[in-house]
């Protein structure tokens, strides 16, 4: 069993490593922690990396893409963005013309963006949580 898969240390920042597989045994714990980001009610991103897709996981998709859609006014609501580090500039431009697919069919219901190292995830955080507290106050 996994200890934490999700780093909530630096909020708003939320860091998510995505393993190589999520084991039927592990599924709820990683939707378990995604819900408790939610259930906090406050605005977050979402950095992300490690693989894709985790291999040999249907039980985890199985529950994510339910979750995905009980939560998805909450996901708009105080997911300000995601940002996915990938260091290499061909997976990187193949992880873009992925995210496009599933940003114009509405999939994802926050902004995403892929760049290439920490400082930029970073930066691109900044960006999208200043963007929020100012929509917010009005």
């Amino acid at each position: 069993m996994v200890e934490s898969v999700i780093d909530i240390s630096r909020w708003p920042l939320v860091y998510y490593v995505m393993p190589e597989q999520v084991g039927e045994e592990d599924a709820h714990k990683h939707i378990a922690e995604l819900q408790a980001i939610l259930d906090r009610q406050q605005p977050f991103v979402l950095i992300f990396s490690g693989v894709e897709l985790p291999q040999n996981s249907a039980e985890f998709f199985r529950q994510y893409k339910a979750w995905g859609k009980r939560t998805r006014t909450a996901q708009q609501r105080f997911c300000r963005g995601a940002v996915r580090v990938e260091t290499d500039a061909a997976k990187r431009r193949s992880f873009w013309r992925k995210a496009l697919r599933y940003l114009t069919q509405s999939t994802i219901p926050y902004p995403y963006r892929v760049v290439a190292n920490e400082a930029e995830a970073q930066e691109q955080a900044a960006q999208w949580l200043a963007a929020g507290a100012k929509h917010d106050a009005r």
